[in-house]
């Protein structure tokens, strides 16, 4: 197209719309870079919305509802049981079937009777014997010596002691 028939057609466009003679001259303003830089903002913005919400969400505290405190009832708790010196120096109490409570001193110590281990102490544990059959109850803890002692059996009976164990 010759130069001449450029600058009519421009002048006609620009008679039509001054935006549109620019364009088609070349000398319009380039806004891309302005777009492109409303487009970071916009994008930034709604990634650090996502990012605090995946933050607040992970968070937050559990939403699991929890029941208010009840009150204890304390008549369905056992009494503490109470026991009686026996002429052998052993505290006893009426039981169902033979058992021993055993505590130590120091605590923690690991505890077996008649050769079965029942865990630290202190420890309640029900014995299978008859007549009077030897039961022999141990406490070991580290850096002490371990503690023993024997025990007759006996029916219905509950033997509470306390093994000291010495460093």
């Amino acid at each position: 197209m010759p130069q001449h028939e450029a600058d009519r057609q421009l002048k006609a466009a620009a008679s039509v719309s001054p935006q549109l003679a620019a364009l088609l001259a070349g000398r319009h303003e380039d806004h891309s870079g302005r777009f492109r830089r409303l487009g970071f903002l916009i994008g930034g913005l709604a990634l650090a919305v996502v990012i605090l919400v995946a933050v607040t969400w992970v968070t937050k505290p559990s939403r699991r509802h929890h029941e208010p405190a009840v009150e204890i009832d304390r008549s369905q708790l056992l009494a503490p049981i109470k026991t009686e010196r026996s002429a052998s120096g052993e505290e006893t109490s009426p039981f169902s079937g033979f058992a021993v409570s055993v505590e130590t001193d120091p605590p923690g110590a690991v505890v077996s009777i008649a050769g079965a281990l029942r865990g630290e102490a202190p420890v309640f544990a029900s014995v299978a014997c008859r007549g009077a059959e030897r039961v022999e109850i141990r406490a070991e803890k580290a850096g002490f010596r371990a503690a023993r002692r024997e025990l007759a059996c006996r029916a219905d009976t509950l033997v509470k002691m306390t093994l000291r164990l010495e460093p």
